[in-house]
């Protein structure tokens, strides 16, 4: 039943900075590891259950975004070449979609392919090197539920880019400035680029969806409450189940 499920976009913004990029930042450069990754966007994909007034929570409002941004403003730019992102403020792209179904009829019937449809664009796309370098895609479930796709360009960053970017997210959504996990961007002083414009183009990668395995892991949740106990502290009263 879940793989018949259509996702309708009925709203796409782009959100630039909170404040223009200053001169001196405006050229990026992009590390040897960044010239070498892929075409392709990390994607990560976040449930939240029963959040019934999404249309209105904070997680969404458009100041919040536009000031992550700012922090992370190469992924409000876009490459230029193959060893810089010109940081211009063109923006990120933030896509809103209806889902008429609950979490629950996903939960109980995962399909990879249909979970692509709550990714803002799709993870082989060679866009992810030349376009927008981060999109988002809020899906808000019948049941008053939510899921968030986030899907950040491999040329820029990986996974660990995109977690600071959503704590970051979290903490200006949730006003809690001492809570904020600000970037530092450097990698091309530590891993120095290569100069291609009298060479050979960089080779093309091209990514082949059949050789991929994929694996679902379910954890039982009386585990994941005696886990929680175990690490409970002073400093961490209530951990969560991630």
């Amino acid at each position: 039943m879940a793989t018949e499920i259509k996702v309708e976009i009925i709203q796409r913004q782009t959100v630039k900075p909170s404040s223009p990029t200053p001169h001196h930042l405006r050229n990026y450069k992009l590390s040897i590891l960044d010239q070498m990754a892929h075409q392709t966007y990390i994607p990560i994909l976040l449930f939240y259950p029963n959040a019934a007034d999404a249309t209105s929570n904070n997680v969404m409002a458009t100041n919040e975004r536009s000031k992550t941004l700012t922090h992370f403003y190469p992924l409000a730019g876009r490459i230029k070449g193959d060893a810089a992102i010109e940081c211009n403020d063109d923006g990120a792209e933030f896509v809103e979609a209806p889902v008429k179904c609950s979490l629950l009829e996903i939960f109980e019937h995962p399909d990879a392919e249909m979970l692509r449809q709550f990714l803002p664009v799709e993870p082989e796309s060679r866009e992810g090197g030349t376009g927008t370098l981060l999109l988002v895609q809020v899906n808000l479930f019948e049941c008053g539920g939510m899921s968030i796709g986030f899907s950040v360009s491999h040329k820029f960053g990986g996974a660990t880019t995109l977690s600071t970017f959503i704590n970051c997210w979290t903490a200006a959504a949730h006003d809690q400035s001492n809570m904020l996990m600000l970037p530092k961007f450097g990698a091309a002083s530590l891993f120095s680029p290569l100069n291609f414009s009298n060479s050979e183009p960089l080779p093309s990668v091209e990514v082949d969806k059949e050789k991929f395995i994929r694996r679902r892991f379910v954890f039982d949740a009386s585990k994941i409450a005696a886990l929680q106990s175990k690490v409970t502290s002073s400093v961490v009263p209530k951990p969560t189940s991630v």
